[in-house]
């Protein structure tokens, strides 16, 4: 589906969304004339499977709409609300007059607080031309800018809720002489050219990827020529191109910033037609690697098919191909990948290794709401799960295995939750998933704050830590149900999920509770979750026409 389907279907509400596409309501509030971003953004969020409904304030009434508690701004409960507004120093606008900042900012704070979506404010763009010259901080229409600036960022301290995304990114990217359209300001108020609006749509994109699942979790990388230069079976271990003179020096950056998104929670595995004892002589004997094998949570170094190995990545690690993203300097194994696996993304590496570091900044699908402490050990715990697969090999039987792991599991109950995780856990886990309800830190505190059950597990073992992995929120206004269920897929089949129901259940008690409703609702991806309900003791009470199937659980 394509921007010109999604403009003929405008104004469609998110239960008309085609089979198979995620429904999405997203707010815009600016103070320009914002046309050109609404279709650009639809139409972007249809090529990637999201069908969008989008409410935008109405032309110069953002102030009254925001305060009005019945305008369409909130009785459309967004999943996703983008803010951006422009402080322009060749026009004369409303914020460069006394007091609209503090009056926008109360605003925007009694929104955030009345809605449980996400809130994703882009700061204005810093105003560095004007009458003041090189001493532009000087300017009140630049100190307004930064004022506003420092408001916003007090306001995500206050709240969960909301996100702020750095507009002179963009900025800094294209220049501003290819982002404003000063004759489109003069005659229409809209102030920004249709490419700025691309780029600035395109970073959007990234939040609605994070909150409805569809981030990417794996970079998959070839070695020769990809990772170092040369071809090691010719050239030895340490033949290959790698740190000193170029292009040495451009296939060591490259490792550094895959290193750096390893760091930040990024998977990495290789899919390399390579003898696999010449890989291992490199990663021993080449002095010039930055990454080491246990910085790849996967290894396939052999010559099988690489869409074979991609499938068997996929699988290893428990997450879907569309989590995964392949980068191979071959023309022929890129096109083989993307039309055997065309749900792995497969970017176009460019010739030069000097540009591969740019190409892996430029890719905008690893989006994560909020950095979390689970997000910046992955990587450790990935290479602490190739330890425990030994454990298990040596192992008699899988009841033997889980108990060398040794494994604990620590819950939190209502306000010892991290809300932030939480929510992550939601926006990412979708194969052992009973109902992939996706919710933000909002949702998440509002239920918490309501009386809801919101529990998570974290679990650990002789290994290392695994992070919080699990979580249940049951609903208690009504009859009790069992809202969401999940766990993280690396702790699947150790048995934590009954500990941790076990533990669900007993606070249930506490609260006077005998029996609970429970939802299964099937998916594409979800299919490892579907006797989960009966295994953890649920009763079968019907099955719907689409799948879904309800339990009764006793306490």
């Amino acid at each position: 589906m394509d921007a010109l389907v999604y403009i003929k279907k405008y104004g469609a509400k998110p239960e008309t969304a085609p089979e198979g596409v995620r429904p999405v309501r997203i707010t815009l509030v600016t103070n320009f004339t914002d046309d050109v971003l609404e279709r650009v953004l639809g139409g972007m969020c249809l090529t990637e499977g999201v069908y969008p409904t989008i409410t935008r304030a109405p032309y110069k009434q953002y102030s009254f709409a925001l305060k009005d508690k019945t305008s369409e701004l909130y009785v459309t409960k967004p999943d996703a609300t983008f803010f951006f507004f422009d402080f322009s120093p060749y026009t004369h606008g409303e914020f460069g007059q006394e007091g609209h900042i503090e009056d926008v900012c109360n605003d925007l704070c009694a929104y955030c607080s009345s809605t449980t979506g996400a809130v994703i404010v882009s700061l204005p763009l810093l105003p560095y031309t004007g009458a003041y010259g090189h001493l532009f901080k000087e300017d009140p229409l630049y100190k307004r800018a930064v004022e506003f600036r420092t408001r916003l960022e007090e306001l995500t301290a206050e709240l969960p809720n909301v996100y702020l995304f750095d507009t002179d990114k963009v900025a800094h990217h294209m220049g501003e002489k290819h982002i404003r359209d000063l004759r489109g300001g003069a005659a229409f108020d809209m102030p920004f050219t249709s490419e700025f609006c691309v780029a600035l749509a395109h970073e959007w994109l990234s939040y609605i990827y994070a909150l409805t699942g569809r981030a990417r979790k794996c970079i998959v990388l070839d070695l020769d020529n990809t990772l170092w230069g040369g071809v090691v079976g010719e050239a030895g271990p340490r033949g290959i191109a790698l740190g000193g003179a170029y292009p040495g020096n451009a296939y060591a950056d490259f490792q550094r910033a895959l290193l750096r998104m390893w760091e930040r929670g990024i998977l990495l595995a290789i899919n390399s037609k390579n003898n696999a004892t010449d890989v291992d002589e490199v990663f021993e004997q080449n002095p010039h690697m930055i990454l080491t094998k246990d910085h790849f949570a996967a290894i396939r170094t052999n010559w099988d098919d690489k869409t074979d190995n991609m499938r068997s990545i996929a699988a290893e690690l428990n997450i879907g191909l569309d989590s995964l993203v392949f980068l191979d300097d071959s023309p022929v194994e890129r096109e083989r990948m993307r039309l055997g696996l065309p749900e792995v993304l497969t970017s176009e590496l460019p010739a030069a290794p000097e540009e591969y570091t740019k190409l892996l900044f430029s890719l905008n699908v690893f989006h994560q709401m909020r950095l979390t402490r689970e997000d910046k050990e992955k990587g450790k715990m990935y290479a602490d799960e190739r330890k425990r697969r030994e454990v298990e090999h040596a192992s008699a039987s899988l009841e033997e295995y889980i108990a060398n792991l040794g494994l604990e599991v620590t819950v939190a109950q209502g306000s010892e939750v991290d809300i932030a995780r939480a929510a992550q856990l939601t926006q990412k886990t979708n194969q052992l998933n009973l109902t992939t309800k996706r919710y933000s830190e909002g949702d998440i505190a509002a239920m918490i704050k309501r009386g809801d059950v919101v529990m998570t597990g974290e679990v650990k073992d002789k290994f290392g830590h695994y992070g919080i992995v699990i979580l249940a929120i049951v609903t208690l206004s009504g009859t009790p149900a069992l809202d969401t269920f999940l766990m993280s897929c690396r702790v699947m089949g150790r048995g934590v999920e009954k500990t941790f129901f076990d533990a669900l259940k007993a606070e249930l008690r506490t609260r006077g509770i005998k029996e609970l409703q429970a939802t299964f609702v099937p998916t594409k991806k979800n299919a490892p979750a579907v006797g989960l309900l009966a295994s953890l003791g649920a009763k079968e009470v019907s099955r719907g026409e689409g799948g879904e199937v309800l339990y009764t659980v006793a306490v």
